[in-house]
C-alpha cells in the first residue's frame, strides 16, 4: 500500500469513527479525542486529517450526498412514475437503515442548535428535491403523474412522507402496513 493509500484508509478510519461516535454519543457530546480514541490514532493524527468536529461532519455530509448520487441517477433511467417508485423504495430502505435512522435525528437535533450544519444536509435535500421534482415534470408531460400539485411541492411531501415514515418506525413503533403500506399511498398521490 502506498503512502496515499494508507492516507486515505486511516481518513476513512477516522470517518468510520466520528460516524459511531456521533451515532452513540450525538455530535454535540462526542468530542475529538473520542473520535482519535475508537479511530485508533493520535489527537495530533486526527487534527492533520480533519482540523475540527465541523470538518468531520462536512466530510459525512459529502459522503451522504455520494450515496445518494446512484438513487437520483436512476431517476433519469426510467419512465417517470416507474423513476419515482423506484426512488420511494430505495429511499425508504436507505433511510430505513438504523445508523441512517439515528444519524438522520441526530442531524436534525443538532442542525436546530447550528444553522451551518443545517445547511451542509439541506443542500442534499434540496438535490433530492430538485431530481424529484425534474421526474416529477416529466411524468405530468407524459401524463403519468397527477399535475395537480406543484412538482416541487409534491416533491418535498415525498421526501417528508418517506423520511418521517422511517424515522416513525426507528423511534416508535412502526405504522401500521410498514414499508408495504407507504408504497400504494405514494402510488396514488402520484397517479391521476
Amino acid at each position: 500500500m502506498n503512502r496515499e493509500e494508507k492516507v486515505s484508509a486511516r481518513r476513512a478510519g477516522i470517518v468510520e469513527a466520528a460516524l459511531g461516535c456521533f451515532l452513540q454519543q450525538g455530535f454535540h457530546q462526542a468530542s475529538m479525542r473520542d473520535i482519535a480514541g475508537v479511530a485508533g490514532v493520535s489527537l495530533g493524527n486526527l487534527y492533520n486529517h480533519f482540523p475540527s468536529k465541523e470538518a468531520l461532519i462536512t466530510e459525512i455530509a459529502r459522503m451522504e450526498s455520494a450515496e445518494l448520487e446512484p438513487m437520483l441517477a436512476a431517476l433519469e433511467q426510467e419512465a417517470p412514475l416507474d423513476a419515482l417508485l423506484g426512488f420511494a423504495r430505495s429511499y425508504l430502505h436507505w433511510c430505513s437503515s438504523v445508523e441512517n435512522a439515528v444519524l438522520t435525528s441526530e442531524v436534525i437535533a443538532e442542525a436546530a442548535r447550528r444553522p451551518d450544519l443545517a445547511q451542509l444536509f439541506a443542500l442534499n435535500r434540496k438535490q433530492l428535491c430538485k431530481a424529484l421534482a425534474d421526474t416529477i415534470r416529466r411524468g405530468v408531460q407524459d401524463g403519468t403523474v397527477d399535475g395537480a400539485i406543484p412538482p416541487a411541492a409534491l416533491a418535498d411531501v415525498l421526501l417528508d412522507a418517506i423520511e418521517g415514515h422511517a424515522l416513525r418506525a426507528m423511534l416508535f413503533t412502526p405504522p401500521a402496513g410498514g414499508a408495504k403500506a407507504l408504497l400504494p399511498i405514494l402510488r396514488k398521490l402520484l397517479t391521476p
